[in-house]
C-alpha cells in the first residue's frame, strides 16, 4: 500500500531575530529594568557605606550601563536675629533681621510650618524659639548652594565572587559628573547577573559636610524565565514583523514616531506622592526607546513693594506667599547693590531696581523627585525601588542625551503605563515623556490587523 504523500508543514514566519510572529513576542521575555542602590551620605570623609542589590528570581539581569545621582539635603536651620519679644508674627520679620548668608544663598518657609505661617486668615504670633534657635527645626530654613559630591566606589558580584575593578575608583573618573550632565556610562561589555544573586556596592565618602542620599543605578534588562544568559541570542531578538523592536533603516508606513506624556502637579511638599497613567491606544502597540523629563514652573519673578523702597526695613509680608514657599534670594548679579560697604543692607533703592532685586529658588534645573514606572500590561515594575531623577534620567535642565532604554520596551495595545512621583524639591508641572514609536494595526497576538 502506497502511503499518501505527507503535506508539507507550514513554516512559522519569523522576524529578523528568528522569533515567531505575534505582537510582543520579543517583548514578553525581555523587559527593560533598572536596579538601584542607595547610600546615606553623612558628610564625614572616610566614612564607608554599603548597599546590596538582590536580583529577582524572575530571570537573568543584564547590565549594560551604570550611572548615579545625589539627592542632597540642602536645608539648614535658620536663626533670625531677633530682639527680646517672646513671640513674634513671622511675616513681621524684616530683611535686616535675616543673616546676610541667607539673603545671598536663599531661604524659604520650612515646609513643616507652612500651615502655621499661611494656614490662617490673620497671621498668628509664634514662640521665639521657632525663629532664632540654633538647633532643631525653625520656621525659616536656609537653602545652601548645591555641591559636587566625591566618593570612591567598588562593586562585587557575589555570585562569582569577582570584583569589577582592581581598587575603589573615584566617581568622576569612573562615572562622570554627579549633576547628570553626562551620557550614562556604557559598560565595555554587558554583564549578566544570575537570578537570586546579589551585587554588593560600597562607597567611601570624600566630601566634607555634604549630606544626602546617593543613588547608584545599573541600567539594563531582565530575561524573564531564563536561568542563564544567551547573550548572543538576545542581541538578535529584534521582534516579529507585527512589532519590530528595532526599526532604524527600515522605514514603514505602519510605524510612526510617537510620544506618551505623563504630567504631575508638584506642590513643593517633600514626600508628597502623585501619580499619572496613560493608556496605550487600541490602534496599535507602542515601543518606548527613551525617557525624558522637565519641570514647568508657574513663575520666577518676585514682585515686592517696599515702603519708601527701603530694603533694610522691608518685611516678609511685602513678598508674595508663594515666593516664600518657593524660597527667595538676592540675585547674584545684584548683591553689591543690596549691601553697603559695611555689610549692612542698603537703605533707599530705585523703585525699578526693587522689583528686580530678588529671584525665586524654584528653578527647573533644581527639581528633585523619586519615581517608579509600572507596566500595567505585564503587571511589572521597571525598577527595584524608587529612583532619583538625576540618577535614573539625567540632569534636569535638558542638557543631556535623552536616556535610552537598554532594550526597547513594548507596551501592548490597551495596556497602561503608570508613573508615581515622590516630591523632594520643586513646584510646578512635571512632564515625564516616553519617546518611541507606534505600530499601527498591530492589535492581536497573531499580528493580524
Amino acid at each position: 500500500m502506497i502511503a499518501a504523500p505527507q503535506r508539507p508543514r507550514p513554516r512559522p514566519v519569523a522576524g529578523r531575530g528568528g522569533t515567531p510572529t505575534g505582537f510582543g513576542a520579543a517583548g514578553t521575555g525581555v523587559v527593560a529594568f533598572d536596579y538601584g542602590a542607595t547610600f546615606a551620605v553623612t558628610g564625614k570623609v572616610g566614612n564607608i557605606v554599603q548597599d546590596v542589590i538582590n536580583i529577582s528570581p524572575d530571570g537573568v539581569f543584564v547590565a549594560v550601563a551604570i550611572g548615579y545621582g545625589f539627592e542632597e539635603d540642602r536645608a539648614r536651620s535658620l536663626a533670625v536675629n531677633l530682639g527680646s519679644p517672646p513671640t513674634l508674627t513671622p511675616v513681621d520679620v524684616t530683611l535686616s533681621e535675616m543673616p546676610a548668608s541667607a539673603l545671598i544663598e536663599g531661604f524659604r518657609v520650612n515646609p513643616r510650618f507652612e500651615a502655621l505661617v499661611f494656614g490662617v486668615t490673620t497671621p498668628q504670633p509664634v514662640p521665639k524659639s521657632l525663629l532664632d534657635t540654633e538647633t532643631g527645626p525653625t520656621i525659616f530654613e536656609r537653602l545652601k548652594a548645591p555641591e559636587e559630591i566625591f566618593f570612591l566606589l567598588s562593586i562585587v558580584d557575589t555570585a562569582s565572587g569577582r570584583e569589577l575593578q582592581d581598587k575603589p575608583s573615584h566617581n568622576l573618573a569612573s562615572l562622570g559628573i554627579s549633576n547628570g550632565q553626562r551620557p550614562f556610562r556604557l559598560l565595555a561589555h554587558p554583564v549578566a547577573f544570575l537570578p537570586r544573586s546579589t551585587i554588593r556596592l560600597q562607597i567611601v565618602e570624600q566630601s566634607q559636610d555634604v549630606r544626602g542620599t546617593l543613588f547608584v543605578v545599573l541600567y539594563g534588562y531582565t530575561l524573564l524565565g531564563a536561568s542563564h544568559c544567551p547573550e548572543p541570542v538576545m542581541r538578535r531578538l529584534t521582534g516579529p514583523p507585527a512589532c519590530p523592536v528595532e526599526t532604524v533603516g527600515s522605514p514603514s508606513a505602519r510605524i510612526i514616531p510617537f510620544d506618551y506624556v505623563t504630567t504631575f502637579e508638584l506642590t513643593g511638599q517633600p514626600l508628597n506622592q502623585v501619580e499619572d497613567e496613560v493608556i496605550v491606544s487600541a490602534e496599535g502597540g507602542f515601543v518606548a526607546t527613551a525617557i525624558s523629563y522637565a519641570l514647568a514652573v508657574p513663575e520666577q519673578k518676585v514682585t515686592v513693594q517696599f515702603a519708601g523702597d527701603r530694603l533694610n526695613t522691608a518685611k516678609l509680608s511685602d513678598f508674595p506667599p508663594d515666593a516664600l514657599q518657593d524660597g527667595i534670594r538676592i540675585r547674584p548679579s545684584h548683591v553689591r547693590l543690596a549691601f553697603e560697604s559695611g555689610g549692612a543692607l542698603a537703605g533707599s533703592l530705585p523703585s525699578d531696581l526693587a522689583s528686580e532685586l530678588f529671584e525665586r529658588l524654584n528653578r527647573p534645573e533644581d527639581v528633585s523627585f523619586r519615581y517608579t514606572i509600572f507596566d500595567g500590561g505585564r503587571g511589572r515594575e521597571l525598577q527595584n525601588q524608587p529612583l532619583h531623577n538625576i540618577a535614573g534620567l539625567g540632569i534636569a535642565n535638558g542638557e543631556r542625551p535623552f536616556k535610552r532604554l537598554a532594550r526597547p520596551m513594548v507596551f501592548l495595545p490597551r495596556s497602561t503605563i503608570r508613573v508615581r512621583v515622590e516630591e523632594r524639591f520643586g513646584r510646578g508641572t512635571l512632564f515625564i515623556v516616553f519617546q518611541g514609536y507606534k505600530i499601527l494595526g498591530a492589535r492581536s497576538a497573531t499580528g493580524r490587523r
